[in-house]
């Protein structure tokens, strides 16, 4: 895996820049992932123009966001986070425009990638250890039934989030190949060799007061315990925090503004399990209460609250459980309503000018520094994992890979303790990250056509390498530790054996 994160000044110029880059470092990766905080559509088709002059763009998904980091720091404006996955991840992608039933959507969505697998890799096991990426349009509105969708049909992970365009809430975009569209929710699949695991959380804990939705249509609230249900929402946050009703009545939320209250102390709903999601706060019309999400009557609902600190540890705290990976590639996906609570003195028009003042200590600073991770901010996270499957705010979701194999190692040396033939030695090397045809092989060998058949086969035939398709094949390694790992068991084996040989002749000698 392999990422650049940039500012992007000239579109075209820098995404030939781009490519360039990418390709000294994988020549033909899989799945591509394109994230950016350029909002003018005719600038991201620019840069995607540039990218095609180098790379091939057929496996390449992305969206607009509300910025993007790593341990470069954020981007807001104009930045670019480029993610490629090797040659060797099994890789397909799909879209949807998001129209009639969202469910359907979902579920049809699931079948083209599956079927798009199904195609590319005959023989392949479709509950291998496969991973998916997710990305919707902000105006399409139907999230957590597209993955309800999704979740029906598939049956391993599948992370992401909503595209953003820098807070004006107007039209954001999803990047497909060498199209930039709106309105529809886009699909990445691959299969990768290497251990991976799903990331999420957000940082608020359960206070001690809840209440039951006596009244309710959809996604709208319009009782708390049989009293109109702002006012029985006011009068909660004003027990936990101290500020009288009156005062939290001034910052009732409205279009997407005056979101104070909403992000620091948002209404849960607990699941059979013991974990908490969050419900986001539309706007408040006439005391009843309108959310992103449907609710149903009878549910209870707990006030929820964070703090500065917990919101910033939240994500560390669930990194430092990757106890079992040396190195690990993490992708975030952070809703961008966690960086107002991390940073008070942030300015944006969904919270009020006085949003600071909530906070005991003003003293917090983005946390820009020192990150382990690259990511994009978002307006909703997606995650299927398990029992869990559904969209979110006010939250982050993610994955974790075991880096690639360490570039410090010398492999032609290191290999050549496992007894392969020079032969053997140079296609493996070649095979390591790349899915290759046996004509690319004698393209890049100094090897005869007749030694390369000979040498590809007798390798698959011990199960060392394997291959897919026909006109051409392609030839690859599936899991390299695991390959090692058997021959080093088949070596010890015959050792032993000759050990055991030699000790029974000098013992009648």
């Amino acid at each position: 895996m392999y990422y650049i994160h940039k500012e992007i000044n000239k579109p075209f110029k820098d995404g030939i820049e781009l490519a360039r880059e990418l390709n000294n470092k994988i020549k033909n990766p899989s799945l591509m992932i394109l994230l950016t905080s350029i909002t003018k559509k005719d600038d991201i088709e620019e840069l995607i123009t540039g990218l095609k002059t180098h790379i091939d763009v057929s496996n390449l998904i992305g969206c607009t966001t509300a910025g993007e980091f790593s341990e470069k720091g954020y981007t807001k404006q104009n930045g670019v986070l480029l993610i490629a996955f090797d040659e060797n991840c099994k890789v397909a992608i799909g879209h949807r425009k998001v129209e009639g039933n969202p469910i359907d959507v979902g579920s049809s969505l699931a079948e083209d990638v599956k079927e798009k697998l199904k195609i590319k890799y005959p023989k392949i096991d479709i509950d291998e250890n496969f991973l998916g990426f997710v990305f919707h349009d902000w105006n399409a509105d139907s999230e957590n039934d597209v993955i309800n969708g999704l979740a029906e049909k598939l049956s391993f992970p599948i992370i992401g989030g909503t595209a953003g365009d820098d807070l004006k809430f107007d039209k954001t975009y999803q990047i497909y190949q060498d199209k930039v569209l709106s309105g529809h929710v886009l699909l990445g699949v691959i299969s990768h060799r290497k251990k991976f695991e799903i990331l999420c959380g957000h940082g608020y804990e359960p206070t001690e007061y809840y209440a039951r939705i006596t009244k309710a249509e959809r996604n709208i609230i319009y009782e708390l315990n049989g009293k109109p249900a702002y006012d029985v929402y006011m009068d909660m946050i004003s027990k936990v925090s101290g500020i009288p009703v009156n005062e939290i009545k001034r910052y009732t939320p409205y279009e997407f503004k005056n979101l104070d209250f909403t992000i620091l102390y948002p209404l849960g709903v607990q699941d059979a399990y013991g974990n908490y999601r969050i419900l986001f706060l539309n706007d408040v019309e006439n005391g009843y209460l309108r959310f992103k999400h449907e609710v149903n009557e009878g549910t209870f609902l707990v006030l929820m609250k964070t703090t500065p600190e917990k919101t910033s540890e939240s994500l560390s705290r669930e990194i430092s459980k990757l106890k079992d990976f040396k190195k690990p590639f993490i992708f975030i996906a952070e809703c961008i309503c966690r960086e107002f609570i991390k940073n008070p003195k942030y300015s944006a028009e969904l919270v009020s000018n006085d949003f600071e003042k909530w906070f005991s200590n003003k003293s917090y600073n983005l946390d820009i520094d020192n990150k382990n991770y690259v990511g994009f901010l978002c307006y909703g996270e997606s995650i299927v994992k398990d029992i869990l499957r559904f969209h979110n705010t006010l939250t982050f979701v993610g994955v974790a890979f075991e880096s690639e194999c360490s570039d410090d190692i010398d492999w032609k040396k290191a290999l050549k303790y496992f007894e392969f033939s020079d032969e053997e030695l140079d296609i493996i090397l070649e095979l390591m990250n790349s899915r290759l045809s046996a004509r690319e092989l004698l393209n890049r060998l100094n090897i005869s056509q007749t030694k390369l058949y000979a040498t590809l086969n007798h390798l698959e035939e011990k199960g060392i390498i394997k291959s897919h398709g026909n006109k051409p094949k392609m030839f690859y390694i599936d899991n390299l530790k695991e390959v090692l790992k058997k021959i080093h068991i088949e070596l010890e084996n015959q050792y032993q054996f000759k050990k055991e040989k030699r000790e029974e002749l000098l013992f009648h000698l």
